[in-house]
């Protein structure tokens, strides 16, 4: 399996969707329109879905093994049959 990881460059596309959210959520409530209250209320569990994923995928890296040494993880599972002859 494919070790998909957040990077640095994502936080501006997090604070992106954040301020969109509450943008359009303002003008919602300013103007009283339905349609950007209900983007704007669509937008809020979306963008705390999309902050935690980004927080969860930004933390360090695994964590530390028996012998305080962080252990390598595979993609591909190892068997007696790959070695060579």
């Amino acid at each position: 399996m494919v070790n998909l990881r957040s990077g640095r460059q994502d936080r501006l596309l997090v604070i992106v969707v954040w301020l969109l959210t509450v943008v359009v959520l303002g003008l919602g409530i300013a103007t009283a329109s339905p349609i950007l209250l209900v983007w704007g209320v669509l937008g809020l569990p979306a963008a705390v879905f999309l902050s935690y994923v980004h927080l969860r995928d930004t933390r360090s890296g695994p964590p530390a093994g028996p012998g305080g040494v962080a252990e390598p993880t595979s993609a591909e599972p190892t068997s007696a049959d790959d070695s060579p002859s």
